[in-house]
């Protein structure tokens, strides 16, 4: 009897001993991973720049997007870059006479940092806290009539509070669902302080002799809550088709209401990103 009470004892501890071998197998099966992804879709831009026109403005682009993402053990790094330019069209848009509608540039640079600080196990999902660096140039030219337009932009470069979600939907697979979530807190803004591109308060006094860039660079603002409200949320799916490649559908909500001249007018500015792209795992 003494004999099968130690067997069964030895049995139970070499169980417990290789099933936590197993569970520390498991964990170091995950390696860090690179991930570039090139993508393109189309993008549905919403303009309404009150120092400029009443009029909403409306448009659709092809965009390109390129990402770079670190996914380690505890921790998430992405740098990412956006580009479209698009033409967009009011209710009384009339290209025959080359009046009333926009050409509108938008460029974004973010960069991503976040830690884990909460795992679901039952839901297979990882909630990750950071923060977010951004920074946006959308420069719109108005077409009034023939011959005639004028220049308006906003250029912010903000830091924020950043929230990432993944979760996989298969034990032991690559494939998983991202949501991101972005508000800027404090940005520092260009232009911040004008009634268009031609008459401003900070063009008043530019040495033409000397860097215009740097000039207007030193002119911005330090802006919170209180002259701009911007979201960004991400939602996003991939899907791997073998170890190296994978494919991915995005879609992205961008939202931001910009007070500008002594906050007598704002430009509000919504874009919605619908992206396909390609991803290469190292």
């Amino acid at each position: 009897m003494k004999n099968i009470i130690s067997v069964i004892i030895i049995s139970i501890a070499f169980g417990y001993t290789n099933s936590f071998s197993q569970e520390v197998s498991t964990k170091i099966l995950f390696e860090t991973q690179h991930l570039f992804t090139l993508s393109s879709g189309m993008s549905l831009h919403t303009v309404r720049d009150e120092m400029m026109s009443p009029l909403i403005y409306r448009g659709t682009q092809i965009p390109i997007e390129f990402s770079y993402r670190f996914r380690g053990l505890s921790n998430r790094h992405t740098f990412l870059f956006y580009y479209d330019n698009s033409e967009l069209n009011s209710s009384i848009t009339n290209k025959t006479k080359a009046s009333h509608y926009i050409k509108n540039l938008n460029l974004n640079f973010e960069y991503s940092f976040a830690t884990q600080v909460k795992a679901f196990e039952d839901f297979n999902t990882t909630c990750f806290l950071g923060s977010r660096l951004t920074s946006i140039l959308n420069l719109r030219t108005h077409y009034f009539m023939q011959d005639k337009s004028h220049t308006s932009a906003e250029q912010m470069t903000g830091l924020g509070i950043y929230l990432l979600t993944e979760t996989s939907f298969q034990d032991e697979s690559n494939n998983f669902l991202r949501v991101e979530i972005n508000i800027p807190c404090i940005s520092y803004a260009l232009l911040s302080n004008r009634y268009n591109a031609n008459v401003s308060e900070k063009f008043d006094d530019l040495n033409f002799e000397q860097s215009i860039l740097w000039q207007l660079f030193k002119k911005g603002n330090f802006i919170s809550f209180t002259k701009l409200f911007e979201i960004q949320a991400d939602i996003s799916y991939n899907i791997y088709v073998s170890n190296y490649i994978g494919f991915g559908i995005q879609y992205r909500f961008q939202y931001y209401s910009f007070e500008q001249y002594e906050s007598l007018s704002s430009s509000k500015v919504l874009n919605n990103q619908f992206l396909i792209g390609m991803t290469a795992k190292l």
